[in-house]
């Protein structure tokens, strides 16, 4: 087998596999991506995608889905039967960005918007998805992974399967919650289902008189009968995306009869002929279950995305998550597939997830049963009351309100790995026991530790960059941008040293990039950064040109990045940034440098440590 060539298999073509799929291909990896429908998945499916998605979207310059995606609408609450508004809010107030945090708020694109964005990119690498092809079954070994997958294709209406055996460096199933790949490997899928919150789900053509499009309505009471109407441009100029919720009827079925649902869907709004169903485009119906895997891979085969959890899609944390889990994956299954890295980095990758994965089950069960069982309890006693009735109508609304509040910690900025057990951090203790540690924790403003997100940082100015000439105050070079910010310098292709410093004229600086030449300064994976605290306008003798080393040098004009790191501006510190935007180490110099690339790319490929001189 060559390695070089061998490609690894991305089972499923959702976000999580396409994903996947192109973190590997922007790090030069072959991938093949299959999915057993014929067709592109229609369907708006779970549309809301949250702040730090956005920041890995970025990292993986993919700007037009924030550029394409749409805010979400505020809330009109009506009383099956009427028009009248009983209450409008916001489920997720705006929240001005910063400088660390450039997407500080929630918006919405249907999946086949998204997932036809990130084929067009993954496209840009001859990378195709291959429809109408299942994964039937594989073996592995050490060396490699042999699938055996059905390709199904049609001809003037005749099927023909034909079978493939293929072999694959790797394997990634991303193939959903009945994931075969799952389930090959024999991982359990720990969990049960909810009997309650069973719902229905489509994206629908629709005349309702009176109806604007501008704001998300909901008819009824989560206690007994609601439906909603998002307005979707995706879907059409009259297009919605509906949901249907019920705690007195039977749904189940009620997808798979289009005329039930129809008079379904009018009866639930009560608003007779001014209801017009033009056309039904997508429906699916469901039952809520919480399950997740015992461990995220065996070998060289791996599960991601709903494929290795599931859970209520209240809260909107599920396709995040999946996108989370394959960036995760893919940059530390690039490196050990270049043979940068030992094979034991990829155990890492359960490591980290199971602890995010095991808070996103309790977060989201705790607000499904805000959602349907608070309200069922509550209401219970006033079910014989007319839901036109005042008291009880301002009652409902405030329920629904607080049933449909979304929190910052769904925006997923406090996710973290800080008890990885490859992160290093020389500044702050680790966690001494599980209990003291939240892996799905909420953003803190002046707190940083390895295993965070990574903040952004706009306003650098750059002063030396190796081959180009360096910008003065008067008269800035056209070889490099006037300013810069650090979610452009990340990549998910190498990890980026940020080295703050007083100036480069200390030895601990030399010591640090020292160390990194030895071995893998050179090397594609990994980008080295001084950050200088001050403006460029300020007489600066900090930067030498014998002492530069050749390294990228920054002046942070205005402290964005001295702020976000928390840095003082006499302080050394090393910040190491992973591709997938996370912090993987906080430390003094050389020494603690050294220990974390050990702990990524080990002993061979790891940095030297050169004892620091300071």
């Amino acid at each position: 087998m060559a390695a070089g060539t061998t490609p690894v298999l991305v089972v499923g073509a959702g976000p999580t596999g396409l994903i996947a799929a192109l973190t590997l291909a922007q790090n030069n990896v072959p991938v093949r991506i299959i999915d057993k429908e014929l067709q592109h998945r229609p369907g708006q499916r779970g549309p809301g995608i949250q702040p730090r998605t956005f920041e890995l979207f970025h990292i993986l310059r993919i700007p037009e889905i924030h550029e394409r995606a749409v805010v979400l609408p505020p809330v009109h609450e009506y009383n099956k039967g009427s028009l009248e508004v009983l209450r409008t809010f916001i489920m997720s107030p705006y929240t001005e960005p910063t400088p660390a945090i450039p997407y500080y708020n929630p918006k919405l694109m249907g999946q086949p918007t998204l997932e036809a964005i990130l084929r067009e990119h993954l496209a840009k690498f001859g990378c195709a998805v291959e429809l109408g092809t299942r994964l039937v079954s594989f073996t592995q070994d050490d060396k490699c992974v042999k699938a055996k997958i059905v390709k199904r294709r049609t001809d003037a209406g005749n099927v023909e399967e034909i079978e493939e055996e293929m072999e694959a460096a790797y394997l990634i199933g991303a193939d959903g919650a009945k994931s075969v790949t799952r389930k090959l490997l024999e991982l359990t899928f720990v969990g049960s289902a909810w009997e309650d919150g069973y719902i229905v789900l489509g994206d629908i053509r629709l005349e309702i008189k009176g109806l604007d499009r501008e704001h998300w309505h909901h008819f009824g009471h989560f206690s007994k009968d609601i439906i909603s109407f998002r307005p979707t441009d995706e879907v059409g100029k009259d297009g919605y995306q509906f949901m249907i919720g019920s705690r007195i009827r039977d749904l189940k079925g009620l997808a798979q009869d289009e005329v039930a649902l129809v008079n379904c869907i009018k009866d639930f709004v009560g608003l007779g002929d001014d209801v017009n169903v033009k056309e039904l485009m997508w429906v699916s119906e469901s039952k809520p279950h919480m399950r997740m895997v015992n461990k995220f891979g065996v070998g060289r085969a791996f599960v991601a995305g709903d494929a290795a959890h599931v859970h209520s899609p209240t809260g909107g944390q599920g396709l995040n998550s999946g996108i989370q889990d394959a960036l995760n994956l893919a940059w530390k299954l690039a490196l050990v597939y270049k043979g940068l890295s030992p094979t034991s980095l990829l155990d890492t990758y359960s490591a980290e997830r199971l602890p995010v994965i095991a808070e996103v089950l309790s977060v989201t069960a705790e607000m499904h049963k805000r959602t349907y069982r608070e309200s069922q309890s509550e209401h219970a006693p006033r079910s014989t009351t007319d839901d036109k009735d005042n008291d009880s109508s301002k009652l409902a609304e405030s329920k629904l309100q607080r049933s449909l509040h979304r929190g910052k910690n769904l925006y997923m900025l406090g996710v973290n790995y800080r008890t990885s057990p490859i992160v290093i951090d020389e500044f702050t203790p680790a966690p001494t026991s599980a209990g003291a540690h939240r892996a799905y924790g909420d953003i803190q403003e002046g707190v940083l530790q390895a295993g965070d997100r990574a903040p952004d940082a706009p306003d650098l100015a750059p002063v030396f960059t190796p081959n180009c000439a360096a910008p003065t105050s008067s008269t800035p070079s056209k070889e490099v941008p006037e300013s810069t910010r650090l979610f452009d310098i990340f990549a998910p292709t190498y990890h980026t040293v940020l080295m703050f410093t007083p100036a480069l004229t200390f030895p601990a600086v030399r010591s640090v990039f020292a160390a990194l030449e030895q071995s893998i300064a050179k090397s594609e994976s990994v980008r080295s950064l001084v950050v200088l605290a001050g403006s460029l306008s300020e007489p600066d003798d900090r930067v030498i040109k014998d002492q530069i080393i050749g390294v990228e040098v920054f002046v942070d004009q205005a402290g964005h990045a001295y702020r976000g790191y928390i840095v003082e501006r006499e302080q050394i510190k090393v910040v190491v940034v992973r591709p997938d935007g996370v912090v993987g180490a906080v430390v003094h110099g050389a020494e603690g440098l050294g220990q974390y690339f050990e702990g990524v790319f080990g002993k061979k490929g790891g940095v030297h440590p050169v004892k620091d001189v300071v």
